[in-house]
C-alpha cells in the first residue's frame, strides 16, 4: 500500500499548560500509565517542552525519555483502538513516536516509511494514535478567565473638600475676633478704675 503524502498535525492546547497541571490531567486520563511515562507525556505532549528540556527536568537522557513517550504514547492509543502487533510494529510505534517531536534521523524515516507502505496496522496505529492525542488535549480545563483589572479608587471630589474648609473658616477668625474684643474692653475698663483711683488720690 502507498503511505499518505500528508500526514495530520497533532492539536496543541489553546493556553499555555503548566507542567504540574499538565501531570495532573494525563494522571487523570491515563491512571494505569506508569508514572515515569506519564511525567514525559505531560511534559513533551500538553507543557509543550522540547525533548532536551523535559530529559533535564526529568533528570534522564535522550534514549530513556524516547523509550518513556513510545510506551506513553501506545497506551494512549489504546484509549481509541487495541491493535495487534509484532517486533516490527514495536520498533515502528517506536519511530512514529520520534517523528511527532521531530527526533527521527533521515535513515529512520526512510526505514519507516517502508514500513508503513506495508503495514496496515502501523498506518492505523499513527491515525488512532493523533486522534487520542487530540482528545486529551480536548479535555484539557479550560484556563480560568483573567479577572478584570481593579478600577483605581477615586479621589475625593475637590468641591466637597473646598466646602468644609470654607465653611470651617468663618468660624475660626470670629472666635479669634470675638476673644481680642473682650482683651481690649477688660484693658479699658482697668484703666478706667486706674484714672479714678489716681484722681481721688490727688494726683490728677
Amino acid at each position: 500500500m502507498e503511505a499518505t503524502p500528508l500526514r495530520p498535525v497533532p492539536s496543541r492546547p489553546a493556553a499555555p499548560v503548566e507542567p504540574a497541571a499538565a501531570l495532573l490531567h494525563v494522571r487523570h486520563e491515563l491512571p494505569q500509565l506508569a508514572a515515569a511515562a506519564q511525567e514525559a507525556l505531560a511534559l513533551v505532549e500538553l507543557a509543550g517542552l522540547s525533548r532536551e528540556d523535559a530529559a533535564t527536568q526529568l533528570g534522564i537522557g535522550p534514549g530513556e525519555l524516547g523509550a518513556r513517550l513510545a510506551s506513553a504514547r501506545k497506551a494512549l492509543r489504546r484509549t481509541v483502538e487495541r491493535l495487534p502487533g509484532d517486533g516490527l510494529c514495536e520498533r515502528a510505534e517506536r519511530l512514529i513516536s520520534d517523528r511527532l517531536d521531530g527526533e527521527l534521523p533521515p535513515r529512520d524515516a526512510a526505514r519507516l516509511d517502508v514500513h508503513l507502505r506495508a503495514c496496515e496496522r502501523c498506518v492505523t496505529h499513527e491515525r488512532r494514535l493523533l486522534q487520542a492525542h487530540d482528545r486529551l488535549v480536548a479535555s484539557l480545563p479550560s484556563p480560568a478567565p483573567a479577572p478584570p483589572p481593579a478600577e483605581p479608587l477615586a479621589p475625593p471630589p475637590l468641591r466637597v473638600v473646598g466646602e468644609e474648609v470654607a465653611a470651617a473658616a468663618p468660624a475660626v477668625v470670629g472666635r479669634a475676633e470675638l476673644a481680642f474684643w473682650y482683651a481690649l474692653w477688660a484693658l479699658a475698663a482697668v484703666a478706667v478704675v486706674l484714672v479714678a483711683l489716681l484722681g481721688a488720690a490727688g494726683v490728677f
